[in-house]
């Protein structure tokens, strides 16, 4: 019992011991994947797939934890027996021993062999694994539009798909991995049987006796062990270095936007901005985004810019807080080149307003605290107060303490931007950046948003990306810009003035309005001529 009871207790301790060491890599692991993914630049994850990055976190990492829970332990104790009855074969008799370990040489090289030729498949499934984890999200996210376009059926055959292909690919390696095991138990048969045979021809000549015969057997039959394992560990080796390579691919990335040797932190600002002849092509592309862009904004000054899909507007402004690098040219902040200060001074000082607001699935208190941690909640009250967003918070059951659905789904399109707007409140940048915030409001929530955004901008350079013409016509300046140029540029009123982009663009927006607004005028008109 006492023997049992030992055995029940190393059993446990050995069991916890391995459990723990394979969980903690698993955690440093996720952790450094993480930590990665945030200093890896916007180039790269423009390129990668949110699916292929979940499954390198979850299902590759947890391939590695297998590899050391239902591997190390087998090949640890395989290693430990093949040495130990090596040792007392070789002392019952040296020939025999020989006999009975010629065919481990082969079987070692064989398992080694097997394993590299299962490592793509094993890649491979990996692939696929991200490839399928990706299509659920996508559905997930987009489940909405799934449902507005009837579309259930036509994306449950897409997953389908996705995931036959991925037990399509399982089965293939299965197959493989299959064959292994059994040729394994037939080559160690095989050596077995010679030795049994030469054994009892070795008695019959008196070489032997038959008791040395029979305890070599008994010995020789330890060896079974190890064999059957070696097909176990070669396959979850084979996973574990496919999934090894997976994420390394990640880790091994560089991020290309990164403070140079050298930098220093950019110290509180004014907020004057300027372009120096910039040209900038975004990474992996040949085509310029932007060519010859040259503009100063003055500390506190408001900059528009306008102009039709894919002339460059988006791309300036990304340049500003170096989400991406200028090709050639430079960014000057305060007459500093932004290159030659630390990103993290440097974009503490930006505040963001996007035309989607994306919310984390985390209380609105955190929501709008999110660039500044520390805030107490009379500061983030006062920035939603002045983001027009307190009113439509204390009519929500918990407040501030509200949880949010995931990117804030239960919330219309005008309170994500007042909360981003709150956002950007509390964190006082000198330099605020409004990419399209208003473009699918209504004309309601619009002006409200715009007293908003008065507030935000007062004393802040500015820079707004604006499709309605009428957030932009007080700015300080307006560039027109068309395939990455500026082609004109001035205040509303000269830009008024002469032929140009932005004045066809003004006259067709004033157009529709007053063809909605004569619209509007019939309708009522028609409903009072009706008799009642």
């Amino acid at each position: 019992i006492g023997l049992v009871l030992l055995q029940g207790i190393f059993t446990y301790v050995r069991s916890f011991f391995v459990e723990s060491i394979s969980f903690e890599v698993a955690f440093d692991m996720r952790n450094e994947l993480y930590v990665h993914l945030q200093r890896l630049s916007f180039s790269f994850h423009d390129q990668a797939q949110t699916g292929q990055l979940m499954s390198r976190g979850t299902e590759d990492i947890n391939n590695i934890r297998s590899m050391l829970v239902m591997a190390m332990r087998p090949l640890v104790m395989a290693i430990g027996t093949l040495i130990a009855v090596t040792v007392i074969l070789l002392r019952i008799d040296l020939g025999l021993a020989a006999l009975a370990l010629l065919p481990m040489p082969f079987l070692i090289w064989y398992s080694i062999r097997f394993g590299v030729s299962l490592r793509p498949m094993f890649v491979k499934v990996q692939q696929q694994f991200g490839t399928m984890t990706s299509a659920l999200q996508e559905n997930v996210a987009g489940n909405r539009v799934v449902r507005a376009f009837a579309q259930e059926r036509a994306e449950s055959e897409r997953f389908e798909a996705e995931l036959e292909e991925l037990f399509d690919r399982n089965l293939r390696a299965a197959r493989r991995w299959a064959f292994s095991y059994p040729l394994t138990l037939l080559v160690s048969g095989i050596g077995l049987a010679v030795v049994v045979w030469f054994g009892a021809l070795q008695v019959i000549a008196g070489v032997i006796s038959i008791g040395t015969l029979v305890a070599f057997n008994r010995y020789i039959t330890l060896l079974n062990d190890p064999i059957r394992w070696l097909g176990m560990i070669v396959n979850r080796i084979a996973r574990a270095v496919a999934s090894a390579e997976r994420l390394f691919e990640t880790l091994d990335s560089r991020p290309t936007i990164k403070d140079r040797p050298g930098a220093v932190a950019l110290p509180p600002i004014r907020g004057e901005v300027r372009f120096d002849d910039v040209r900038f092509a975004f990474p992996g592309t040949k085509r310029n985004a932007l060519e010859g862009i040259s503009f100063s904004a003055p500390a506190g000054s408001v900059t528009a810019l306008i102009g039709g899909t894919g002339s460059g507007k988006s791309a300036l402004l990304s340049l500003i807080p170096r989400f991406y690098d200028v090709s050639a040219g430079r960014v000057l902040v305060d007459g500093q080149d932004a290159r030659e200060v630390t990103l993290d001074s440097l974009r503490r000082q930006i505040g963001i307003v996007l035309q989607e607001t994306f919310l984390f699935s985390i209380t609105i208190r955190e929501n709008i605290a999110f660039g500044r941690p520390e805030a107490t909640l009379d500061e983030i009250v006062a920035a939603a107060t002045a983001a027009r967003a307190h009113e439509f918070i204390t009519a929500m059951p918990e407040r501030y303490e509200t949880k949010m659905g995931e990117r804030g789904v239960t919330l219309s399109g005008g309170q994500k931007q007042r909360l981003a707007i709150a956002r950007a409140l509390l964190l006082d940048p000198r330099i605020l950046l409004l990419d399209d915030a208003t473009s699918s409001v209504d004309t309601e929530t619009e002006h409200e948003i715009q007293l908003a955004l008065r507030t935000l901008m007062a004393g802040r350079t500015s820079f707004i990306i604006a499709q309605r013409l009428t957030t932009v016509q007080h700015a300080d300046q307006i560039l027109v810009l068309e395939e990455g140029r500026i082609v004109d540029r001035g205040t509303h009123r000269e830009l008024l003035e002469r032929p140009g982009l932005y004045r066809e663009l003004y006259d067709l927006q004033l157009r529709d309005q007053e063809e909605a607004q004569q619209a509007l005028a019939q309708r009522r008109t028609a409903e009072r001529a009706v008799p009642a």
